[in-house]
């Protein structure tokens, strides 16, 4: 009980400066004005004295109720004045208190409260893609300062937050440690090196990808705490050379990475129920079985690439194959089902 009032004592004069909060306490005041004053003057049990407010603040007059004394009726006017009168105040605030916060939302000037989703420190080209790709599946923050940004990230329908990516506050505010991963495109190696370092400082867990602009910063940004590099330039200028020829190479990473026409490469995990689980790459037959065709697996953060055929899959491993969409839909009932063969 102590700590009740201690909490109290110290809550309450922060409570009470908020205009919601004084709407409430008005409204609850009016409501209890009219059922103590329809109690006493008209003399009606509790009940039907709070009834009687509602139905007077509402103005609906259903008519089983009126006063029978001339005090009663100058009591029921001042309280039908003062019940609109709240009323009006508390539906004004509401709306302003709505608008405010979407117009809050659309500055950018808000503290992110979700988890699991996806931030984005910065704003390239390569980043609107990314957001293309993730599309309804996570929820999306970009963090950036930029004006210009804001807009084209609002014209993408995703959410944006003020704030400079380096910093650690503003980090805070797009609740870094909450994430299910960052992605970190600064436009340069050194803001982004920055960037990832100052996440590091908040959660040294989250999983964070950052795009290299340079081949040879790619050892800083892993040094920096990033999970994963992706060097784009590095790898379009080598595909550009393996085009010289006849451009196989280029034209399937085109295909079936970046357009999708027939076939896609997923990763898809291995559960414990799995049929797969327990067996050997030549067992499993993942070909024969599905259709997509395994070119690797992931374990604890590693790729073996083309796995022997005596590669023993286990739960949690990442399976990752090119298929059909339909394919992996097969893919996906193996890796939920049971071990029990066809």
């Amino acid at each position: 009980m102590f700590v009740i009032f201690r909490l109290l004592r110290e809550r309450f004069p922060k409570l009470i400066q908020e205009r919601m909060t004084r709407i409430f306490i008005l409204i609850f005041g009016v409501i209890a004005y009219g059922t103590i004053g329809f109690h006493l003057i008209e003399g009606q049990p509790w009940i039907v004295s709070l009834y009687w407010t509602f139905v007077t603040i509402g103005t609906v007059g259903y008519g089983d109720y009126s006063p029978e004394t001339s005090l009663g009726m100058f009591f029921a006017i001042s309280l039908i004045v003062l019940g609109i009168g709240s009323f009006a105040i508390a539906i004004e605030s509401i709306v302003e208190f709505i608008v405010q916060r979407q117009q809050m939302r659309l500055m950018g000037l808000i503290n992110v409260k979700k988890t699991e989703h996806v931030v984005i420190c910065g704003w390239t080209e390569s980043t609107m893609e990314c957001i293309k790709e993730i599309g309804k599946e996570n929820e999306i923050f970009v963090i950036d300062e930029d004006e210009n940004v804001r807009k084209k990230v609002l014209k993408n329908e995703v959410n944006f937050v003020h704030g400079d990516p380096t910093r650690i506050k503003d980090l805070k505010k797009a609740n870094v440690k909450g994430a299910k991963a960052l992605i970190v495109d600064m436009g340069s190696d050194s803001k982004s090196i920055h960037c990832i370092l100052s996440i590091r400082k908040i959660d040294q867990n989250v999983r964070i990808i950052a795009e290299a602009e340079r081949y040879e910063n790619i050892e800083q940004l892993e040094l920096a705490g990033a999970t994963q590099v992706i060097s784009p330039f590095v790898i379009s200028g080598r595909l550009m050379y393996k085009s010289i020829d006849d451009g196989y190479e280029a034209m399937f990473v085109q295909e079936v990475l970046a357009e999708h026409k027939s076939r896609e490469m997923k990763e898809v995990i291995v559960t414990e129920d799995s049929y797969f689980a327990g067996k050997t790459v030549l067992e499993a037959d993942v070909h024969e079985r599905t259709g997509i065709i395994l070119v690797g697996i992931g374990d604890s953060g590693n790729l073996t690439i083309d796995p022997s055929r005596d590669y023993v899959i286990k739960p949690g491993n990442i399976l990752l194959g090119i298929g059909k969409p339909e394919e992996f839909e097969m893919l996906e009932k193996e890796r939920m089902g049971s071990n029990k063969p066809k």
